[in-house]
């Protein structure tokens, strides 16, 4: 760093080159946060406090105490996409929580407090069933509308009106919502993509108020729905029955599945003699029903930020990165660490991928909260996203590993459970990044961007030793090689 430093003092860097490695630098730093933490519970007076109060706010803000943001687990988070100020969580209560991020300013030991709510309980339009999937409405400077989607079978429009989320609209679905997507790009058609435990892709229009159609080509329930950033009018699909596909809805009914991604497929959609592939090459049909692209239920799909690649994740525990110019499987492989087991119920589980505006060309990251459902060890993986080279796991504090891990079954209500993950670049004060996970025991856990201590740990020291006796080992080898009448080689 003090070498950029230099550089962008004499002038040889730009400005925007100098923020990218500093904030790639920030994010590689990312380190558990425990002193923040996130409460939902109100400070109440004696005549106020129902039986469900078994403990008063003081001992909340205490930093022994245990505090959680839903009654059980969170499903999952959003963060709105202006200046990344304002979160939202859904759980499996059913509830909806709104945080204002900027109370913390730049403190590593704070509590949030929920400055909106809704309930069933709240609110007769409320969510009867656990929270599937949440968005904030893109276009507005200040939060103020939101979407979600429930197992009570409805995508609803509620509006934030601190200190209530209000429910103003309610489609009624008639299927499971896993997830939706809302795009944010200027040229939006303003239509909601719902991946259902239909066979079809629902869209939702926001103008007339209707389910207007469904996107027919999988056989089986859409767990993850995401529209391209630069093509407001494209949107990947990934399902249980293992395909991910990407739609045209400028088109309609089976005319709008225009291709699929096929794991075994490489090279994608090139035409002959352009240079690209030889010339004898036969470019395969963009779409067809026997492509795959994960030997397991496809759990998600994300495009980066540039809508140049499309990240998938399945429950055969591989992620791949494809080209979405042609379709073609990038073959980048993240290694043996990767987990993804079937679960209980269905739900979306998908990557994290860090912007390519915030990260340097080439190093941009990909953040996984692994899952394992007879051993959830509570760890989330950051990979290079263009290599797949391993950065570094953050593991949950407090979740013991080893022989001390409770075994059998993974459970929803598990605190290593990460259930979703969000971020915001400017973090508290804007010193730094910021990362949320939602978990199985109700709680939103921060993990934030620190530089690392000065002395090592002990578990750092011993990997240190441990690669020095093997680089002495290999050192000796090759001196045996060069220098075989060295007596310690000698046969």
């Amino acid at each position: 760093m003090n070498s950029y430093l230099l550089n962008r003092a004499l002038g040889s860097i730009t400005p925007d080159d100098f923020h990218v490695a500093q904030t790639t630098r920030l994010v590689h730093s990312i380190e558990p946060a425990p002193g923040i933490r996130f409460s939902s519970r109100k400070s109440l007076t004696p005549t106020d406090r129902s039986q469900d109060d078994v403990a008063p706010l003081d001992q909340e803000l205490d930093a022994s105490a245990e505090v959680s943001a839903h009654k059980s687990g969170v499903n999952c988070l959003a963060v709105d996409q202006f200046d990344g100020r304002y979160m939202i969580s859904g759980g499996a209560d059913p509830s909806i929580h709104l945080w204002d991020l900027e109370t913390r300013n730049s403190e590593l030991e704070h509590v949030h407090q929920s400055c909106a709510s809704v309930n069933k309980s709240s609110h007769p339009d409320a969510h009867t069933h656990a929270i599937t999937s949440l968005s904030i409405y893109p276009f507005d400077p200040v939060p103020s509308t939101i979407f979600s989607t429930a197992h009570d079978g409805t995508l609803k429009l509620s509006a934030l009106q601190a200190p209530s989320i209000t429910p103003v609209h309610t489609f009624n679905l008639d299927c499971t919502p896993f997830s939706h997507s809302f795009s944010s790009q200027p040229g939006s058609t303003l239509l909601v993509a719902v991946g259902t435990s239909e066979r079809s892709v629902r869209l939702v229009d926001l103008r007339s108020g209707l389910s207007t159609q469904g996107l027919p080509g999988h056989n089986g329930a859409v767990l993850s729905v995401a529209w391209a950033p630069h093509r407001p009018h494209l949107l990947a699909s990934g399902s249980v029955d293992n395909k991910v596909i990407i739609f045209d809805v400028r088109r309609g009914g089976h005319n709008s599945a225009i291709a699929t991604l096929d794991m075994d497929d490489p090279v994608g959609l090139v035409a002959p003699g352009t240079g690209s592939a030889p010339a004898s090459y036969e470019s395969r049909l963009a779409f067809s029903r026997h492509a795959r692209a994960h030997n397991g239920p496809v759990t998600g799909v994300r495009w980066t930020s540039n809508g140049s690649h499309i990240v998938t994740t399945g429950q055969d525990s591989r992620i791949r990165v494809w080209d979405s110019g042609t379709g073609a499987n990038t073959l980048v492989h993240f290694g043996p660490r990767v987990r993804n087991s079937s679960t209980s119920h269905l739900a979306e589980r998908a990557p994290l991928v860090v912007p390519r505006g915030y990260m340097s060309l080439g190093h941009e990251t990909l953040l996984w909260p692994n899952f394992n459902e007879q051993d959830d060890r509570g760890e989330i993986l950051m990979f290079e996203f263009r290599e797949g080279t391993f950065v570094k796991r953050l593991r949950v504090p407090g979740v013991m590993v080893g022989s001390q891990n409770v075994r059998g079954r993974s459970t929803a209500l598990s605190a290593a459970r990460v259930n979703d993950l969000v971020w915001r670049g400017n973090g508290g004060s804007g010193e730094g990044i910021e990362l949320f996970s939602a978990h199985g025991d109700g709680t939103i856990r921060t993990w934030a961007s620190r530089e690392p201590d000065g002395e090592p740990n002990e578990a750092d020291t011993k990997a240190v030793a441990d690669r020095k006796r093997k680089r002495d080992v290999l050192e000796e080898l090759s001196r045996g090689f060069l220098e075989p009448d060295q007596p310690s080689l000698r046969i």
